[in-house]
């Protein structure tokens, strides 16, 4: 079992990385049959969100962390996502199991930028 703080540098790492577009850095922080539940997506592994991402790649741009809330097995993290002015604010909540990220929850608003 993960301590609360190793949660959370998981959770930033995989925010930094997905901010990145650095898609192979983010398979290791995740299990194999991850489950991922969005607005615009559904996936049973981590193979299928891989792939989802590999076929449409998150830009490079920057974030902006605005809270993030430890429980015991779970981290969460808003964070604004966008270039400039143009930008979404995105809430991920991860759940661990072992060492490894096994459900992600994403909430945004996918009717644009503000």
């Amino acid at each position: 079992m993960l301590s609360n703080n190793q949660q959370k540098q998981i959770a930033e790492q995989f925010i930094k990385f997905f901010c990145k577009g650095d898609i192979d850095s983010l398979i290791v922080l995740m299990s194999e049959d991850l489950k991922f539940q969005g607005p615009l997506f559904k996936f049973d592994s981590r193979e299928a969100y891989i792939k989802a991402l590999q076929n449409d790649p998150p830009e490079e741009t920057a974030c902006e962390i605005i809270s993030l809330t430890i429980n015991q097995d779970s981290v969460c993290i808003f964070y604004k996502y966008g270039k400039g002015e143009a930008h979404i604010t995105i809430a991920q909540h991860f759940k661990f199991l072992g060492s490894l990220i096994s459900e992600i929850l994403v909430v945004f608003d996918p009717r644009g930028v503000t």
